[in-house]
Formats: C-alpha cells, sequence, structure tokens
C-alpha cells in the first residue's frame, strides 16, 4: 500500500526546492501534506461506509465538530496512518451509529443538559491540557501554547452558541452525534485519551504481526510493509 509518510515528505521536499523553503520548515510542510492526503482518503473510506450505513448526516456532523475544534486541541494519534485510518473511520460510524439508537430515548432538555456538561468538561480539559501532542507540531514556546488553547475555548464556545441555537430547529440524532464526537474528541487530548490510543494501536499492531507472520514463513522473506 502507499506509505503516506514517505509520499507527503517526496512532494514536501519537492515544492521546498522550488519555492527555496528553509530545511527546517520542510517537516511541517511534509505534516502539513500528510494531514491533507490522509484526511481526503480518509474522507472518502468514511463517507463511503456512513452512506452504506444511511448515517451519512450524522457522521458529517460529527466529523465537522470534532474535525474543526482537534485541529486546534490536538490529541493522540496511531504510530501509523493505517492504524489510524481504521481508529478514525470506527469511532466515527460508531458515534453515528449510536447516536441514531439514542435519539429516541434523549428529549431535548436532557440533550441541552447533556451538552452543557460537555462543554464545561471540555473547557475543564482544554485548559488543563490542550493543546495536545501531536507529530511534528512542536509548539513554539508559550505563547503558541496559549494561542491555541485561547482558539480552542472560543472555538467550544462558539459550538456551544450554535447547539442551543439549533437545539429546537434540528433532528435530536443529528445534535447527538456532534456531542458525542466533541466528547470523543475532548477525551484524545488527555493522559487518558492517549492511554487508550496507544493500547488500541498496539492492539492493531499485534493483530498485523500475526496476520503477517504466516506469509513471511511461507515466503520466506519480508513482506512489504503497510505504510
Amino acid at each position: 500500500m502507499i506509505n503516506l509518510h514517505k509520499l507527503a515528505g517526496a512532494v514536501a521536499a519537492h515544492m521546498a526546492r522550488g519555492i527555496g523553503l528553509e530545511n527546517d520548515k520542510i517537516d511541517r510542510l511534509r505534516y502539513g501534506l500528510e494531514i491533507i492526503l490522509g484526511a481526503l482518503i480518509k474522507g472518502a473510506v468514511l463517507f463511503f461506509l456512513a452512506h452504506l450505513l444511511n448515517i451519512l448526516p450524522h457522521v458529517a456532523l460529527a466529523l465537522a465538530a470534532a474535525g474543526f475544534f482537534r485541529l486546534l486541541s490536538g490529541g493522540a494519534h496511531c504510530s501509523s496512518y493505517g492504524r489510524c485510518l481504521v481508529l478514525g473511520v470506527t469511532v466515527y460510524l460508531l458515534t453515528g451509529l449510536v447516536a441514531v439508537s439514542m435519539a429516541k430515548f434523549v428529549t431535548p432538555p436532557l440533550l441541552t443538559g447533556m451538552a452543557a456538561i460537555v462543554i464545561l468538561g471540555a473547557a475543564a480539559c482544554t485548559f488543563k491540557w490542550a493543546p495536545g501532542e501531536v507529530p511534528c507540531r512542536a509548539m513554539g514556546g508559550r505563547r503558541e501554547i496559549m494561542t491555541f488553547k485561547f482558539l480552542s475555548l472560543l472555538y467550544l464556545a462558539l459550538w456551544a452558541a450554535l447547539f442551543l441555537h439549533l437545539a429546537s430547529r434540528v433532528n435530536g440524532s443529528l445534535l447527538l452525534a456532534s456531542l458525542l464526537a466533541l466528547t470523543m474528541q475532548t477525551l484524545s487530548f488527555t493522559p487518558l485519551g492517549y492511554g487508550l490510543v496507544a493500547r488500541a494501536d498496539h492492539f492493531m499492531a499485534n493483530l498485523r504481526a500475526k496476520e503477517v507472520k504466516p506469509v513471511r514463513l511461507l515466503r520466506n522473506c519480508c513482506t512489504p510493509p503497510w505504510f
């Protein structure tokens, strides 16, 4: 399969030569390109599966709510794009399915109360832990950290206002999907979230190792890696 890290690196190096970018900024360019390419692939897979499961609007709204927040607050990643793809798609699909299943049990007042709890909890976690570490995005000091923290809190405030505005106008299952997604994203930049993602990453890596081992013994050679 395509090695997204190497592909983004090659494109970044080519662009850097063309525009005369300094070497110390190439890594950031590569990381940005990797995010864009990865997002396009992940989006295509996610929306296709969501369409098959008839939860496309729920997944789209969940992705919008959590995705923009993730750009500001950071969060845990798997150690390979393939595992990130599997975990991300699984989480968003489950979010959509749970929202559809639970919607009939959630009244508008209860949904508003849940939103208040999630927003307050997310704000507290943001104040304490955001921005979370992400690959190749080292914070340039306290000023940059505080900027991302402030932008994350501002996003939460805007999201809360929009949620309250739409609470009586939009299907409850859609709002519940966005609420669940925001909760998962908040969890992703806490110590607990980093631990859970690391365990999931390790579990998937072990599954992959068990799958490729018989093939290596049969062929008596190393099989090419996923990415």
